[in-house]
């Protein structure tokens, strides 16, 4: 990242607060002798009384942080912060203003290391999720099956909350322990079962880390891609509803063929079985799901929190393509309705398309096949058609049940 600001006063020394008080290293000792002014929150401030330094609080909100650094741009300046100042700390904000060269990290030992210290166990295999000022549902994307994780968690994200969305997704026989207050007086760490501690009131510290182990079924949250139809919420007979057959759903993600990084489209996005599982296998992708019809709209929001995909799958309501003006560039589109007007839809996308971006698009009915192939022209194109038939029960026998074929057609866009 590029910073946008100059800086021409001495490197700010950003140095991390240990779970021991005084506990730094000879280079954090000197940057905290030398400097003039001291920025961090009160209580990191109080537990430095013998630095003669100048002392203030971190600016609220944090975005006047800025104005205070570039107003004292010729003193030397230490931040301090808790724990390593480049995990989930105030490093990711400076390093929006000031480029590496002007800033030094003093990292220490973060309550996340101090947790696992208490409990005994490598953490090395955690998989760490920050819930601190994001949405509990988001838990939702990350869980699976007898998996380790370290938590960061807020006020809304409490332990018996964590628990409860356990309990909600199979994994009542969870293990979670939670480290209270960690290096202060009032430490307590403690061990919970998730079923336990959802039936029992049991109150903790706001500051606190959660260390979890799934166990249980599960079964609730998909591990892999395909997600049974019968597991969104569409407003009609589960598995039934405007929502893209699983079959037809894993081709067309394939077809996509989703990176970290990239920027989708899914035009029409109905109850969001698409936009859903794309969201949630590219984690590090951003999913746009354009939908104008109410009731497909209160669906997709079911799902998008139902499945956890809080974090990158945005809901867009209104039509397309006026509903995608103010929209990124996307690398790649999946157009699953267009209201009658597909023609018009394609053009306008691949016109946003990003060089080597992919356009994938679905007809059923005669007039849309038409339409698709009249886009295609000259350009390469990938075609597939999806015949899907499924067992069902007919007068005590076994049919099965065919579906309207899809045609599906990509075009690559040239670089």
């Amino acid at each position: 990242m590029t910073a946008p600001f100059a800086w021409l006063g001495p490197p700010v020394q950003v140095i991390g607060m240990g779970m021991e008080p005084g506990a730094f290293g000879p280079a954090a000792r000197a940057a905290l002798a030398r400097a003039e002014l001291l920025i961090g929150a009160a209580a990191h401030l109080a537990a430095l009384p013998e630095l003669t330094a100048e002392k203030r609080p971190y600016p609220s909100p944090m975005s006047g942080l800025w104005d205070l650094l570039q107003t004292n741009a010729g003193r030397r300046i230490a931040l301090l912060a808790s724990g390593d100042p480049l995990f989930f700390g105030i490093g990711n904000t400076l390093l929006r203003y000031l480029p590496p060269e002007h800033l030094v990290f003093h990292p220490n030992v973060s309550s996340i290391q101090a947790a696992f210290a208490r409990l005994g166990r490598p953490w090395q295999q955690a998989q760490w999720v920050s819930l601190h000022g994001r949405p509990l549902a988001s838990l939702r994307a990350v869980l699976r099956g007898h998996r380790l994780y370290a938590l960061l968690t807020d006020r809304d994200s409490s332990p018996t909350a964590i628990a409860r969305v356990l309990v909600e997704t199979g994994f009542g026989e969870s293990d979670l322990w939670i480290a209270e207050d960690l290096a202060a007086p009032t430490e307590r760490f403690r061990h919970f079962r998730a079923v336990e501690l959802v039936e029992v009131a049991t109150a903790f510290s706001p500051l606190n880390v959660v260390i979890l182990e799934t166990r249980g079924p599960g079964g609730i949250l998909p591990e892999f891609p395909g997600i049974p139809d019968h597991g969104f919420s569409t407003g009609a007979e589960p598995g039934k509803g405007l929502l893209s057959k699983r079959e037809v759903r894993l081709t067309i993600l394939s077809l996509l063929a989703p990176r970290a990084g990239e920027i989708g489209w899914d035009v029409g996005a109905g109850c969001g079985g698409v936009a859903v599982e794309w969201a949630r296998w590219n984690p590090r992708g951003e999913v746009h799901a354009v939908e104008c019809h109410p009731e497909r709209l209160e669906h997709l929001g079911i799902n998008r929190e139902r499945f956890g995909v809080v974090a990158n799958l945005n809901i867009v309501s209104g039509r397309a393509p006026a509903a995608l003006v103010d929209l990124p560039d996307p690398h790649a589109v999946f157009v699953g309705g267009s209201g009658g007007n597909l023609r018009e839809m394609l053009d306008v996308v691949w016109a946003r398309l990003q060089p080597g971006g992919r356009l994938v698009a679905s007809a059923v009915t005669e007039d849309s096949r038409v339409e698709l192939h009249g886009f295609v022209g000259d350009r390469a194109a990938e075609w597939t058609e999806l015949s899907i038939a499924r067992g069902e029960r007919l007068a005590e026998q076994r049919v099965m049940r065919p579906y309207l074929p899809v045609l599906l057609m990509k075009v690559e866009k040239p670089e």
